[in-house]
């Protein structure tokens, strides 16, 4: 079973400077001749907010400010000393009757305004707003469109028309020219990046889920999730980018990906697979021990068999055997290098050789025999030892035979003179 947890923070990003943003006021990148917009340059940690200006690509000597008022149309940069240079802002000074006017910078889930105007605002009516040549919307008179959440499908050419009244006495139909308007990514795919890609089983591993927010968006609240083969394995959403497994098992191979969400916008995002292989290690060094040791015991006591591996990884399976017997006396199966069997309550049939099996699935061995001894109750210690009760029996017999030739002797020593005597 696959745990987890997320405290963890690997995988750093690198420390770069961040780019400068331009802000916009009003927000619109189309304006009138005559009218002003204000420029602020927002840069990151700045202890002296000294700021370079630039109008199509020339450094602008007087413009030092953190905000400029400017009429004039052309492509302006910005850059302080903690950022580098800003994306162009290209303004657009119009003599047109009729503007579309757009916003600078839009990023899918942003709320997207379009505004028609017209030089005389209170002559124009019956205005229509178009997406790549396809209406979107009509109002009678002077309005806004409004688009509440948009995604990258948003991404096209607008334009709107309008009617004015010429001279007060004929209606003519106007257009503005066309703005391409190319809605930003909140961010991209991310990107699974893992610390193994063939761990050995039992081993921690982590998994982190990268994509980068742009620097407009930085406070976007971003959360993660993480699958294997297209199934979750974090129980909800996580704030950290980083999962951290302190183990992973051999069934735990297979294709990880994870998702990243904007939590407020609800923009969900998808990284491919990567594949990850969990090797599993042979059992080798099997030992099985025994307790009392020296493996004798008396009868009605209790003989623990102890079967352990040196190494080896993933569910193991130990089982207790006795020489001659086919079926195993037990079995126990888990994770650990070494695991117990009890045989309780020995007697004398209890008595020889044990050995014990370990299997992982990929290698099975089994250890040496081992003798199990078993003492009758009924005699003194001294006699229920193998190698003090074998020389004893043959004492026995040789006295037994002694016995033998002694009563021989002397039935042939009382009974020989009297056949004689008989004959």
């Amino acid at each position: 079973m696959l745990s987890h947890s997320s405290y963890a923070v690997i995988f750093p990003h690198p420390v770069t400077a961040k780019k400068a943003i331009v802000h916009l006021s009003p927000p619109w990148t189309t304006i009138f001749q005559g009218e002003k917009v204000t420029l602020t340059c927002d840069g990151f940690n700045s202890s002296i907010p000294r700021t370079w200006w630039y109008k199509n690509e020339q450094r602008q000597k007087t413009r030092s400010t953190k905000s400029i008022v400017i009429q004039q149309p052309g492509m302006y940069r910005c850059q302080n000393q903690d950022s580098t240079l800003s994306d162009p802002v290209h303004l657009v000074v119009s003599s047109d009757p009729l503007i579309l006017q757009t916003p600078y910078s839009v990023f899918e889930g942003d709320t997207l305004t379009l505004k028609c105007r017209g030089r005389y605002a209170e002559r124009i009516r019956n205005i229509t707003y178009y997406k790549d040549g396809k209406i979107l919307s009509y109002f009678l008179k002077t309005s806004v469109f409004v688009i509440p959440q948009v995604g990258l499908s948003h991404s096209a050419q607008y334009h709107c028309t309008a009617t004015t009244d010429l001279l007060q006495i004929f209606q003519q139909e106007i257009s503005s020219r066309k703005v391409a308007l190319q809605i930003q990514e909140l961010f991209p795919p991310p990107e699974l990046k893992v610390t193994s890609y063939q761990p050995i089983e039992g081993t921690p591993i982590a998994l982190s889920c990268d994509t980068q927010l742009p620097p407009q968006k930085s406070d976007t609240e971003l959360h993660f999730t993480f699958f294997r083969d297209g199934r979750t394995i974090t129980s909800d959403w996580m704030r950290s980018r980083v999962l951290q497994i302190p183990a992973i098992w051999r069934e735990d191979s297979g294709s990880y990906s994870c998702e990243a969400r904007a939590v407020a916008q609800d923009i969900r995002k998808q990284s491919k697979g990567v594949k990850i292989n969990v090797k599993r290690i042979p059992i080798s060094g099997i030992l099985m021990k025994i307790q009392p040791s020296g493996g004798q015991v008396t009868e009605g006591e209790k003989v623990v068999l102890i079967c352990s591996a040196a190494q080896g990884t993933g569910n193991i399976t130990f089982s207790w055997n006795r020489e001659g017997i086919h079926s195993s006396l037990g079995e126990k199966t888990g994770r650990s290098l070494e695991e117990k069997f009890v045989l309780s309550d020995v007697n004398k049939n209890d008595a020889g050789k044990y050995y014990c099996t370990a299997d992982n699935s990929i290698s099975s061995i089994s250890s040496q025999m081992t003798d199990v001894i078993v003492i009758s109750r009924n005699l003194p210690p001294q006699f229920n030892s193998r190698e003090k009760i074998r020389p004893l029996a043959l004492g026995l017999i040789v006295i037994q035979f002694i016995m033998v030739g002694l009563c021989a002797s002397a039935l042939l020593f009382f009974f020989g003179p009297w056949s004689k005597l008989g004959g």
